[in-house]
């Protein structure tokens, strides 16, 4: 779970939006542009930020969208990998594509372990 640069986690919020929750969100989860979890399905449901906080379904939720947050990893996550929403829905996050990815891992994790994820405008090929 260490980052690059120092032991432990960490991030480092620039800026933030408010979203209303269309669903009930966890934190530490890749947020879709229509309030869901992001998916790999692309469209509304890129990843827009990432949630501080659980939310219920009409409860405002701020969602970090730049420089980097703490994220959690559906599967092994590398220093340096390329991040993508899980294709489950659930919001967390799994290895992505050069030519598929909304971030990149400023540390490593294990399934279900938080790590600190540089957040970048969605790309897609």
């Amino acid at each position: 779970m260490n980052s690059q640069n120092n032991a432990g986690l960490q991030h480092q919020k620039i800026t933030a939006m408010t979203l209303v929750a269309t669903a009930a969100l966890l934190a530490n989860r890749l947020i879709a542009y229509d309030g869901t979890h992001a998916t790999s399905a692309g469209g509304v449901k890129d990843a827009q930020g990432v949630s501080e906080t659980n939310a219920a379904i009409g409860d405002a939720v701020s969602v970090v969208t730049s420089y980097s947050y703490l994220v959690q990893a559906s599967a092994a996550i590398a220093f340096g990998d390329y991040i993508k929403p899980a294709a489950d829905g659930s919001g967390r996050a799994e290895v992505g594509a050069i030519d598929d990815h909304c971030g990149r891992a400023l540390g490593a994790a294990a399934e279900g372990q938080l790590f600190e994820m540089q957040i970048v405008r969605h790309v897609h090929a």
